[in-house]
């Protein structure tokens, strides 16, 4: 077991190293996405313009993706055909996803609502969203989609993307077909912090958006972080993460790639590996040994792995289960006999992935749930992107004369032990006008 650091719960206390974990502050990082910022909110595109060329593309002449460039994006059939299939079932997961939240409201002028006795509630979207899809070392087009298409499920009127440029200037093929797909509004070359300023803030050419959703390395999140408050965010997000709890029918070449399949990302991912059988821990870390050697990303991998990871020998599933939510993992893997009957006592993890048929690169690209997750804990609070992300509830009062007459009293006593005796006024009046 040594690929990575090993707990023996049965004998150490595991949750004095779990929750330790935080999403790091780094006061370099936190310095350069100030600057920039700062840059955009002065100078608009240029600031963007220059960005681009400084950190991603030395060939980056225009932020905004072109026409010309999307109708000309072209795909082999195998991929092409592939994008069709994920953004299908993302759309009907997010479709079926509204339907269940929405059942049983009125649909009234492109919102969802409904009223009781003079109160009620309007649900309704978002108007502006900006969706960050990464780029840099690798290509996300399945990002495009799982960010974009719950958006436009829920009924937001304007969806813009921002993503980095390849050096000479241009966006990968996949990009730009999935950004055809998706039907977003407008997509911009333009990647990192000055992005997400673009986007909190407004250019001459990036509209202000309401919300901004979508993964990023450190300097987008700190740039969220810095801009929270001025726009909507998914999310403060760390590294990704996965968790992969095994017991002694697990099938060890099944767990160690699901293990490797999110550290592939970056050489800052983690991944935790859990079981009561030291026996099938040791088999699976042997077949993870296995997929490393000679892998294109080994050396990542294996940085990973030494760095950020840990494995957990637990007492016995009901340990196991605690050290799963005390981690609260982004993804969550249960390769374990009869999956379902410990779906119940999990209460912290962004997705959940059940048994030997659902493997972690299912989830990433066409299941149908965003991959958007929250990570480094986050799921004890939060959740994966959704159409409710994009929606928002307003409340909405009307009394009667009767019903206020009767809610004068409370009204008086809250303004008088609140020290706001106009409240009070302000209600009363409306009796003796």
């Amino acid at each position: 077991m040594s690929l990575c650091r090993v707990i023996d719960a049965r004998t150490e206390d595991p949750f004095a190293f779990l929750h330790g974990r935080q999403i790091g502050r780094d006061l370099a990082t936190e310095k350069i996405v100030a600057e920039i910022i700062e840059d955009v909110r002065t100078r608009g595109d240029l600031a963007l313009l220059e960005s681009g060329q400084k950190y991603d593309a030395p060939g980056l002449t225009s932020l905004l993706v072109s026409d010309e460039e999307l109708e000309g994006a072209y795909l082999e059939t195998t991929y092409a055909v592939a994008l069709e299939k994920a953004m299908a079932r993302i759309e009907q997961f997010h479709e079926l996803q509204l339907a269940h939240f929405t059942e049983g409201l009125e649909a009234q002028d492109g919102c969802f609502g409904w009223r009781r006795e003079g109160i009620g509630q309007r649900v309704l979207p978002l108007q502006t969203v900006g969706v960050y899809v990464p780029g840099g070392k690798a290509t996300y087009p399945s990002s495009v989609l799982m960010n974009s298409i719950p958006a436009r499920v829920a009924g937001v009127q304007q969806r813009f993307v921002t993503t980095p440029a390849r050096p000479d200037g241009t966006l990968a093929p996949a990009v730009l077909v999935a950004l055809k797909l998706a039907g977003v509004d407008r997509a911009y070359k333009v990647g990192g912090a000055a992005a997400i300023a673009a986007l909190a803030l407004g250019t001459e050419s990036i509209s202000r958006v309401d919300k901004i959703v979508g993964p990023g390395n450190r300097f987008v999140n700190e740039a969220k972080r810095q801009l929270w408050g001025r726009v909507g965010l998914d999310g403060y997000a760390g590294p990704s993460e996965v968790c992969v709890l095994v017991d002694e029918t697990a099938n060890s070449e099944y767990a160690a790639l699901d293990l490797l399949t999110q550290i592939e990302h970056s050489d800052d991912n983690a991944a935790f590996l859990i079981s009561t059988d030291v026996v099938k821990l040791q088999s699976v870390l042997d077949a993870v040994e296995r997929h490393l050697t000679g892998s294109s990303r080994e050396i990542s991998m294996r940085k990973a792995l030494a760095d950020e990871s840990c494995v957990f020998v637990a007492r016995d599933m009901v340990q196991a289960i605690e050290i799963v939510n005390a981690i609260a993992p982004e993804h969550l893997t249960l390769s374990v006999k009869d999956p379902e009957s410990h779906v119940e006592r999990i209460q912290n993890a962004g997705c959940i992935l059940l048994g030997d048929y659902t493997p972690e690169s299912a989830g990433d690209f066409v299941v149908g749930p965003s991959h958007t997750l929250p990570t480094r804990g986050a799921a004890r609070f939060g959740s994966p992107v959704n159409v409710l992300d994009f929606l928002k509830i307003q409340s909405v009062s009307n009394l009667s004369f009767d019903q206020l007459k009767g809610l004068i009293p409370v009204i008086e006593a809250f303004g008088e032990m609140e020290s706001f005796p106009i409240h009070g006024r302000g209600a009363s009046i409306r009796l003796n006008p």
